[in-house]
């Protein structure tokens, strides 16, 4: 019975945090097999849809409670939305039904149903080892010629972000290798963002670690010289294989902070910010603005969702649990949250929207399983 109840967990572990596997997967169907775009992403969809709604069942029977306060609550802010901004309800319908209601929501709450975080990094570490098989696939593909890479892919460097953490984490002589190998595929053609995360997160550990402080920084310091002075060979290695980095030519031509239109994005929704300060513009408004798109900013996208005042409640509130819940635990776990973070939320900063995108449910669920350790180690030591 206990062999079956821990399937169980894994499985809702394995269904919520496969979406790195299936982002390099389609990368790999686009690319390497030349699959139409409309169809990588029906199947990607099959793929996330079934494993999900067993995941969905398994969890509801468990903690039916939380769903149904959850969706009650949320169900009942996207109809005030839609009575106090009718003119976002057709985009607020086509996102909630495609990504908020089946998507986020339900990574968040499945995540709640396991009894350990621990359950969740296992399978995670499963399944970065099997994502990196397909980014090598993907790599040794381009060089046997299969296809050409000549424009950066974000969605592919994003997607290795995860596994590129939780293998470094594992702090294993063949994860670490293994992480350094994602991280050289992120900076020839993936995003700059992915490779300054991950970048944060080493040097995050180092001062975090047992070493003595001095030492660490002298380590730092070492890295961070040897990182720079590489870079134009590295730039030059990676010409020479057909390869153009936008990462490097950014961090060598002292470009790295370029927003790439994203500055005019944030100055022109900042001005429409100011049209409705206090109410703000209501969840998904900025699509009406953007022609689709996003603001790229979890913050201004928070303030023109929600207002000046609820805004700032909400994003206050989150800052206060998450730095309590970093206090109180301990070392594993406040690794454990922060790599969720810098993968999870951090992204959020510059890319992607905290209302269609799966890994802010992630992070959010594993935050209630480290919450709740935290929790049950105080009772027991009471």
């Amino acid at each position: 019975m206990a062999t079956k109840s821990k399937f169980s967990y894994e499985f809702v572990a394995f269904a919520v945090l496969m979406q790195s596997f299936l982002e390099i997967f389609q990368q790999n169907l686009i690319f390497v097999f030349g699959l139409p775009l409309e169809k990588t992403t029906a199947i990607r969809v099959a793929l996330t849809a079934i494993p999900l709604s067993i995941a969905i069942v398994i969890s509801l029977v468990r903690k039916w409670k939380i769903f149904v306060v959850v969706y009650l609550l949320t169900l009942l802010i996207l109809l005030i939305n839609i009575i106090l901004f009718p003119q976002n309800n057709a985009v607020l319908r086509e996102n909630s039904l495609r990504f908020l209601l089946p998507v986020v929501i339900p990574s968040a709450l499945c995540l709640t149903s396991i009894p350990s975080v621990k359950i969740v990094e296992s399978v995670l570490y499963k399944i970065s080892w099997f994502t990196s098989i397909l980014a090598l696939f993907y790599v040794i593909s381009f060089f046997s010629g299969t296809f050409v890479i000549d424009v950066y892919n974000m969605s592919f460097s994003y997607g290795l972000l995860l596994p590129m953490l939780s293998l470094y984490s594992k702090k294993k002589p063949h994860s670490i290798i293994a992480s350094i190998v994602l991280f050289l595929i992120v900076l020839g053609i993936g995003s700059r963002g992915a490779a300054i995360i991950f970048i944060i997160y080493i040097l995050y550990d180092l001062f975090q670690s047992r070493t003595k402080f001095a030492i660490s920084v002298l380590i730092l310091i070492f890295l961070i010289f040897l990182f720079f002075l590489t870079l134009p060979a590295l730039m030059q290695w990676f010409e020479n294989i057909g390869v153009s980095s936008r990462t490097l030519e950014l961090l060598t031509s002292e470009n790295i902070g370029y927003l790439s239109g994203r500055d005019t994005l944030y100055d022109r929704m900042i001005d429409v910010f100011w049209t409705s300060p206090i109410i703000g513009i209501g969840l998904f408004g900025d699509r009406l603005y953007l022609d689709g798109t996003y603001v790229h900013n979890i913050l201004l996208e928070l303030y023109l969702n929600w207002g000046i005042i609820s805004a700032t409640i909400i994003i206050l509130f989150f800052m206060m649990k998450l730095i309590r819940v970093y206090k109180k635990s301990n070392k594993i776990n406040r690794n454990i949250l922060v790599k969720f973070f810098l993968a999870s939320v951090a992204p959020l900063m510059f890319s992607g929207s905290y209302l269609v995108d799966y890994n802010l449910g992630i992070f959010i669920g594993v935050f209630f399983l480290i919450n709740k350790t935290n929790k049950e180690n105080i009772a027991f030591e009471n």
